[in-house]
């Protein structure tokens, strides 16, 4: 019997008791049990999430200006500073990347138009930013930001419940335009 499960298989239990002793044992630094877990479910996850989200391919210079814009590249001209301000949300040029993006996919559609930007994210709410992106608070709460970006150029977010990249580490944003 299990938490979940009153009548599990042979092979969930010796699953189970596979990762208990895993668990129990030392491992060296990054190796731990849910580092292992998310490494051996990571292909299944990408994979569910391409599913969900309709998309198979993905782009090489990731640019969430595509999805606003609709361009066919990333024309993105910008300065360090500007790449910095970019961070938190602020400036009034088309952004690159969404604040506090990290591991970031833009997803291209059977018709390779620009779907849906994906970003794994590192615990949201506790964002430190450079001086130079915001001069009088050093800690921001980055889901405001995100959110406030989302809505300043017209588009859609979504938390998914996984995410591939270092899951149980990681929060997955998609972020995406409202016809998606």
């Amino acid at each position: 019997m299990s938490r979940f499960n009153s009548n599990p298989s042979p092979e969930y239990r010796a699953f189970v008791e596979t990762v208990r002793e895993y668990a129990d044992g030392d491992q060296e630094p990054g190796e731990g049990v849910r580092r292992a877990i998310a490494d051996a479910l990571s292909d299944e996850l990408r994979e569910r999430f391409k599913a969900a989200w309709k998309v198979d391919r993905t782009v090489d210079t990731v640019c969430v200006r595509r999805l606003i814009t609709g361009e066919d590249e990333c024309n993105c001209d910008r300065s360090w500073i500007d790449g910095e301000r970019e961070t938190v949300g602020e400036g009034d040029k088309l952004p690159h990347k969404p604040p506090h993006a990290v591991h970031s996919t833009l997803w291209l559609d059977e018709d390779d138009e620009p779907a849906v930007y994906s970003m794994h994210v590192y615990h949201p709410e506790i964002q430190m930013v450079s001086e130079t992106a915001d001069p009088d608070q050093r800690q921001r709460n980055g889901w405001f930001d995100i959110v406030r970006c989302a809505e300043h150029w017209g588009l859609e977010i979504a938390v998914m419940p996984t995410s591939w990249h270092i899951a149980f580490s990681t929060i997955n944003i998609v972020v995406y335009p409202p016809e998606q």
